[in-house]
């Protein structure tokens, strides 16, 4: 898988999430909203690992405590769907 098949399903995955009101979502959520959009079960991972990195998910916080399990879209993460 090249790098710019990741950079295209993170995306993906993250417009998918928006389109879906979804910016805060379980682990299974977004694997389940990643699977509907067509990403194979080998390039979930990958994505995910990819929208973190570039700072396009983060974990959910609930005041200043983590959600365990969850992710948020950024504003980044907005924004590089837009672009």
């Amino acid at each position: 898988m090249t790098s710019q098949n990741v950079h295209d399903n993170a995306k993906r995955l993250v417009k998918a999430l928006i389109d879906r009101a979804n910016l805060d979502a379980p682990d299974g959520r977004i694997n389940q909203v990643a699977a509907q959009t067509g990403l194979k079960e080998n390039e979930i991972g990958p994505a995910i690992k990819y929208a973190k990195a570039q700072g396009w998910f983060q974990p959910t916080k609930i005041g200043n405590l983590k959600r365990g399990g969850w992710l948020s879209v950024t504003p980044a993460g907005k924004a590089a769907v837009e672009s």
